[in-house]
């Protein structure tokens, strides 16, 4: 008996819901405490924003503007052109798919769209030196272009643009979080919120406060579930990507490259689920005569 599985949209909305519903209502009380004529000229920029964002035609705009990429260099096209070659053979490359290019120091691509690829510079220049042989570049291509053919990747620069302030937040908690590792006791601290929450709600409670506590223990539910609900996004994503990777005939360059990269448990869990089931390595056994 097969157990139900919740759908892929439902999965999507609980990982970034919560992040753009925040940024919703952060924005929203910061325009009430405005000036009257600033919410409304606020409110036609980000509607334009929003439409562009979510707009097929619009897209190349929009993927220069939120994510800060560019369109391929004839010298580049000409570099990757064996790359490009492939992913045109197994319809995973232009015209369907676009790349477009990001400058960054991992070697990289993502999906975003409907139909972008943005790989990074530096994935381009470990192609030209040799260090990243074309066919593992054409299954790390081929990965982000899977999600964008699918549609995984549809509404997320709509998604970026909506969630900015929940971004700019988690950015700077991060940030905080790393220096406040120093002190003593900070981990110990946030292992144990739970306790402060329940606290907090009951003191809210007792003097009557009760949005306050629904407020405070949404919060502190939300520390413990997003987490969770993000991570099997993320999950989901990468086997779907493995999947269809393989499915192009693609796999044994994804394997190569994943062999590569550091050795981590999701390294390790991929590389098995990548392997041929029923294929046995050969038992080493000591020869004597």
């Amino acid at each position: 008996m097969e157990v139900a599985t919740m759908p892929v949209w439902g999965m999507k909305a609980l990982a970034v819901g919560p992040g753009m519903v925040a940024s919703v209502v952060v924005v929203a009380v910061v325009l009430a405490a405005a000036p009257a004529p600033v919410p409304v000229a606020v409110v036609i920029v980000l509607a334009v924003v929003v439409a562009v964002a979510y707009h097929g035609a619009c897209e190349g705009l929009a993927v220069a503007v939120v994510l800060r990429a560019r369109r391929l260099r004839p010298s580049e096209r000409d570099e990757l052109a064996a790359v490009l070659t492939e992913l045109c053979r197994v319809g995973l490359g232009p015209p369907l798919v676009e790349l477009r290019v990001k400058r960054s120091r991992a070697i990289g691509a993502f999906g975003a769209g409907r139909r972008t690829v943005v790989v990074s510079t530096s994935l381009i220049e470990a192609v030209v030196l040799g260090d990243l042989p074309s066919v593992q570049a054409v299954a790390v291509v081929a990965h982000s272009a899977v999600l964008v053919r699918k549609g995984l990747t549809r509404a997320d620069l709509l998604i970026g643009c909506v969630s900015t302030p929940w971004r700019a937040a988690r950015a700077a908690v991060r940030g905080f979080s790393r220096w406040g590792r120093r002190l003593p006791f900070t981990q110990a601290a946030w292992r144990l919120r739970a306790v402060v929450v329940v606290v907090a709600v009951v003191q809210a409670v007792q003097v009557g406060q009760f949005g306050l506590a629904a407020t405070v223990g949404s919060i502190g539910a939300l520390s413990y579930v997003l987490p969770v609900w993000e991570r099997r996004w993320r999950d989901l994503l990468v086997r779907t990507g493995d999947e269809g990777v393989v499915q192009a005939g693609l796999g044994d360059g994804l394997v190569e490259f994943l062999r590569a990269c550091p050795s981590t448990d999701i390294t390790r869990a991929r590389l098995r689920a990548l392997a041929p089931r029923g294929l046995r390595r050969p038992a080493l056994r000591m020869v004597t005569r």
